[in-house]
């Protein structure tokens, strides 16, 4: 796990959480790096490492003020991984703090739900976010639908979890000894959200209600954990690089 930056925010209200409900309104941003005998994969790549060192006022978007005080290249260069080490990259979706490096990892195989491509380079694509992973239009790319076995042991698989995005997807990972753990994007930012069952009201009417049931359903079999990353409580206390999970 890599502290790919943090999200400064005060608007719980957006998720249908009063800011009394809420322990901390900031959001954590982290990248997830998974080694395996048959390749290594990067699960998002958080904010831009441009805003390394640059005050808060510089970058505000949306009401998400972005403050990085440590970049991802050089993070995976501590642990002795470069660009050219990464074989896969995949993300969980096309917002701006999960896709700010994406142009340094395009030589790697993206995996890329079909969904998600087409909303990020079709006719209705964000095109102020889309300088940010246009280099992806040219990597080589494995496009699907639905869940994918990246490494076709059962250990890693991305779970198709629309809603949010029209190609959103968690990552699941099976640890010899942490056990399952299913990263959860942005299908939910807030521990709350899941306590308290809130979302925005913008996505009871898209199929986030119904990603959620199924991976709620998939932790009770897979007897999984389920990390929510943007949880500033969860990633306080969690092991982040150069630290492992195994």
């Amino acid at each position: 796990m890599i502290d790919c930056g943090t999200l400064v925010y005060n608007r719980p209200e957006d998720y249908n959480l009063t800011r009394e409900e809420v322990a901390d309104t900031n959001m954590s941003v982290p990248c997830f790096l998974v080694i395996h005998a048959k390749g290594i994969l990067l699960f998002d790549t958080g904010l831009s490492d441009h805003l390394v060192g640059r005050p808060l006022y510089e970058n505000v978007d949306g009401g998400y003020g972005q403050i990085k005080f440590n970049s991802l290249r050089g993070q995976l260069a501590d642990i002795g991984i470069t660009a050219a080490d990464i074989t896969y990259l995949a993300i969980s979706h096309s917002h701006f703090d999960h896709v700010g490096n994406a142009n340094d990892y395009a030589g790697s195989t993206w995996l890329a739900q079909k969904a998600e491509r087409d909303f990020m380079f079709g006719t209705n694509a964000d095109r102020a976010y889309v300088p940010l992973y246009a280099a992806l239009a040219h990597a080589r790319t494995v496009v699907f639908d639905g869940d994918h076995d990246v490494f076709g042991d059962g250990t890693v698989i991305l779970k198709f979890t629309p809603g949010h995005t029209p190609g959103h997807q968690a990552l699941y990972v099976k640890l010899a000894k942490t056990g399952g753990v299913v990263v959860s994007g942005d299908l939910y930012h807030y521990a709350e959200e899941r306590t308290l069952q809130r979302m925005p009201n913008e996505e009871k009417s898209t199929a986030t209600p119904s990603s959620r049931e199924l991976i709620e359903r998939f932790l009770k079999e897979k007897n999984a954990q389920l990390w929510i990353g943007h949880s500033t409580a969860f990633f306080k206390n969690a092991i982040k690089s150069p630290g492992w999970y195994d």
